[in-house]
Formats: C-alpha cells, sequence, structure tokens
C-alpha cells in the first residue's frame, strides 16, 4: 500500500493539480519554446507568480530550460512527462495485478 501512496503523492500529480500550472502547460503546448515575458503575456498572473511554478515545474522535470543570454525559454518535456505517466500507470497495474486482479479481468 505505501507503493500506492507513493504513486499518488507523485510530485507529478502536485505539479498537475494546480490550474495556473496546467495553464502555463497549454501555454506552451500551443506557442512552444518562451521566455517568461512571453509566456505572463498569456496569463493573468504576475510575473513572479508565474516564475515560481515555472521553477517547481522544472524542478519536477515537466519543463525544459535553457538559458540564452539573460533570458531563460521553457518549453514541455513531453518525452519526460509521458515516461513518467507511463510509470505511474505500470506500477498501478502491478498494484492491482497483486491485490485485485479481478479488477482487470475486462481488459
Amino acid at each position: 500500500m505505501s507503493e500506492l501512496h507513493q504513486i499518488f503523492d507523485s510530485k507529478l500529480f502536485k505539479v498537475l493539480s494546480e490550474p495556473v500550472r496546467i495553464d502555463i502547460l497549454k501555454v506552451l503546448a500551443q506557442h512552444g519554446q518562451m521566455d517568461i515575458a512571453e509566456i505572463t503575456g498569456y496569463l493573468p498572473q504576475d510575473r513572479s507568480v508565474v516564475s515560481r511554478h515555472l521553477s517547481v515545474m522544472h524542478d519536477v522535470g515537466v519543463l525544459k530550460a535553457e538559458k540564452r543570454g539573460r533570458h531563460i525559454f521553457y518549453e514541455l518535456d513531453g518525452l519526460a512527462i509521458l515516461h513518467r505517466l507511463e510509470g505511474i500507470a505500470t506500477a498501478i497495474r502491478h498494484y492491482f495485478e497483486s491485490c485485485c486482479p479481478e479488477a482487470l479481468k475486462d481488459e
């Protein structure tokens, strides 16, 4: 059961549960690589709020960041997100296979 708790206590889920972060993901998905000024132009939040969220998202591995001169450009790390979600799905499947295999019979 602690494995299941770890899965659902994932930092990825914490990132994805914040509406502002979802908005940032949408902006980057639509427009590609952007710096904070460009991202903030699409959001109602102050630059400092967006900056804090970008930092958290980068630390968790949802975003890539590239410094060019005085600017940092952010973009989605789609492959990293996909791998994390696949890992979570695999862990959940293994948990259900051991605890309640009847839950997977309809597959």
